[in-house]
């Protein structure tokens, strides 16, 4: 029996079904078995392949029809993947209908379904019941409940026609095993028939009326029809994830690599990518005449026979050059009204947006970032630009808030288009010329972005690039006295190192040139006895592990309760 409860594991669950159902030693067995949930949006899809697929494996396949039991995840993981909509209903009548229309399936084709209802719902189990006719024979379904729930329903299942009961075939389904593996499948369901929606719930609250506890859902969406005027609107104080963040922005879209039609799309795309060789250089306000051109080339960390593309560190002929177009941008640029410095971040996320699979491909091939990392990459960089566009609308006023004058952002390789976009936002935001030198080991990236920013309206002389090594590029521009506010990712040790090179340094108002870095620290995670072991071993070595552990977030220090301390770090 494969329980295929989450909807991202949906299709590889299915891929191993077919593997099973096509297997020679259990070719005539009918003991094979599938849940299907009557939330998800593809249940009644997923059934008729299920029916194809017992034809065609010459199997009658048990599935076990439930309404499921992670909606809150699975509305949370859309959010936070930024999916185009849920994979769940967001109304809970509509999962009841759904359920029912999905039974209704499963009883039509006996030859090739077993079908296993799975509800403490009294309508929808009445529902079922009429669907399948009084012609029953042992073999055609059955009905399930979980062990020591719903037991006065299931009477009434059980019980002999005689008496006015149904005389159905009930199965007790009840989880073996100890405590400690338990608890947290008792707490899941404890949370699930506790939700306000619940019928368990509610047939225990008196000031429910009978009608409406056993009310049909189909009359129930019909109403709401009439009301509404649109069939199946989603529920309305539940905005879809792209919404997430109401009228202020927008949420950055992801890619749902569970997707197989997506994952293939982007595969391709990314191979096409390879053909392409990037370049950084510095990206000035305006030519300079007579500069080297010799260019080094951006090896993939992964694998170092890939040549990424090409990058040409900035001399200091062009370092002079840059700082010049700063400073005399810095008034017009300061001059210019926040909304349209707002409108021009917020062009820069659309286009980064429209652009992620060529995006991608630079942060993976450069930065050896995996599929996973490299999307959130993009996002974030979107999300920043979206901010601080929001905050400098509704915040800023050129009459109230003063700019510094040219800004220094210097980011690092672990997050080379996140960070980097999101202190070159904050600067052009609040009205500051931007100088960006890039790490050294991703400067193909940050270019991309710097031709985004461009391209969305931001004046070359606003924001300018300059790649190249932190002792020679980094160095030059954070000691020069034109620069008015430098912002560091990095080392705690190089982050001294700015601050002494720009303490002794004075605004025209006498206050110090400020510094804001963003340093390492020691990140723990305290774990006590009622955590899942499973989920806590899972999380460790994905915050300690993932991008090797390269990134300021990552775990360092795990704290764990001495009576579980000893069954983790075995797991671990």
């Amino acid at each position: 029996n494969i329980d295929a409860e989450e909807a991202d594991r949906l299709e590889i669950s299915l891929d191993l079904l077919e593997r099973l159902c096509f297997e020679p030693e259990l070719a005539g067995w009918n003991g094979i078995g599938f849940v299907v949930q009557g939330y998800q949006k593809r249940c009644p899809f997923v059934i008729d392949y299920l029916i194809d697929l017992a034809r065609r494996s010459r199997h009658r396949l048990m599935i076990r029809l439930v309404k499921g039991a992670y909606w809150d995840s699975e509305i949370k993981r859309a959010q936070v993947d930024g999916l185009e909509g849920y994979p769940v209903y967001t109304r809970k009548v509509y999962t009841d209908v759904s359920y029912v229309a999905c039974a209704r399936k499963l009883l039509s084709v006996p030859d090739a379904i077993y079908p296993q209802f799975a509800t403490h719902n009294a309508h929808t189990l009445s529902a079922i019941y009429q669907i399948a006719g009084q012609n029953y024979y042992p073999g055609q379904y059955e009905f399930q409940c979980l062990h020591g729930m719903g037991e006065p329903l299931y009477d009434q299942v059980v019980g002999p026609v005689a008496d006015g009961k149904f005389n159905r075939p009930c199965r007790i389904y009840a989880p073996v095993g100890t405590h400690e593996t338990l608890l947290a499948y008792l707490v899941r369901r404890l949370l699930e028939n506790g939700a306000n929606t619940s019928f368990v719930n509610r047939i225990a609250d008196e000031t429910i009326a009978l009608d409406d506890l056993v009310a049909d859902p189909v009359a129930v969406v019909e109403t709401m029809h009439k009301t509404e005027g649109v069939l199946g609107l989603p529920h309305p104080r539940i905005p879809q994830p792209r919404a997430l963040y109401g009228k202020s922005r927008a949420n950055s879209a992801g890619i749902d690599l569970s997707n197989e039609h997506r994952l293939a799309s982007l595969s391709s795309a990314l191979l096409a990518g390879t053909s392409e060789t990037p370049r950084a250089e510095p990206l000035l306000g305006a030519a300079v005449a007579g500069t080297d051109t010799t260019s080094e080339p951006v090896l993939n960390p992964a694998d170092r026979r890939d040549v990424v593309g090409q990058v040409s560190e900035a001399t200091p002929a062009e370092i002079e050059a840059a700082l010049v177009a700063a400073v005399n941008v810095a008034p017009i640029w300061q001059a210019t009204p926040p909304e349209v410095r707002a409108a021009a971040l917020e062009r820069a996320a659309d286009l980064m947006e429209a652009q992620m699979q060529s995006l991608m491909g630079i942060i993976m091939r450069e930065a050896g970032k995996t599929f996973s990392n490299a999307i959130a990459e993009v996002r974030e960089a979107v999300d920043f630009l979206r901010y601080y566009a929001v905050q400098v609308r509704a915040s800023f006023s050129n009459d109230t808030h003063r700019p510094l004058g040219p800004v220094v952002c210097i980011s690092p390789w672990n997050f080379p288009l996140a960070i980097f976009t999101g202190q070159v936002a904050a600067a052009l935001a609040a009205g500051n010329p931007v100088l960006a030198k890039p790490a050294e080991q991703t400067p193909l990236i940050a270019a991309a972005a710097v031709r985004l920013l461009r391209d969305a309206g931001v004046p070359a002389a606003a924001v300018q690039l300059l790649p190249g090594r932190g002792e020679t590029v980094g160095a030059a521009l954070v000691g020069d006295a034109r620069v008015k506010g430098v912002m560091f990712t990095g080392s705690t040790e190089v982050a001294r190192l700015l601050q002494r090179n720009v303490a002794s340094r004075l605004d025209a108002a006498g206050r110090p040139i400020p510094l804001i870095a963003e340093t390492g620290g020691q990140n723990a995670m305290i774990v006590d006895s009622s955590a899942l072991a499973e989920q806590v071993v899972g999380d460790v070595v994905t915050s300690a592990f993932d991008s090797a552990g390269q990134r300021c977030s990552a775990l360092r220090v795990l704290c764990l309760q001495e009576d579980v301390a000893d069954r983790i770090l075995e797991m671990l």
